[in-house]
């Protein structure tokens, strides 16, 4: 399978989870773009400078259901990419071996 096709899901999937996370934060605590964004990235990328502005419960949950998802897409779609270039790497080998 092609490298384009394997991983057009997860991609489209992680697109989804970073737009609902800002329209969540927009929605559920009334923030604005850059805030919702900006809380988005630090959240999915772990980073963890802490919260943007104070956090209610819904918004605490929110954010962990955003951690969740995020952090299980990005690793799955890390698992990918280091599947597809080990696979790479073993055909790579083995055609070498058959042509000698």
């Amino acid at each position: 399978m092609r490298v384009e096709k394997k991983l057009l899901f997860p991609t489209l999937i992680i697109l989804i989870v970073f737009f609902s996370g800002i329209f969540g934060y927009m929605t559920i605590e009334g923030w604005n773009f850059l805030d919702s964004i900006y809380m988005t990235i630090i959240t999915l990328s772990t980073v963890g400078y802490g919260e943007v502005r104070n956090i209610g419960p819904a918004g605490r949950i929110f954010t962990i259901l955003l951690i969740l998802f995020g952090v299980s897409i990005i690793a799955y779609i890390v698992g990918l990419v280091a599947e597809t270039l080990v696979e790479s790497e073993i055909r790579s080998i083995f055609g070498r071996k058959k042509l000698s």
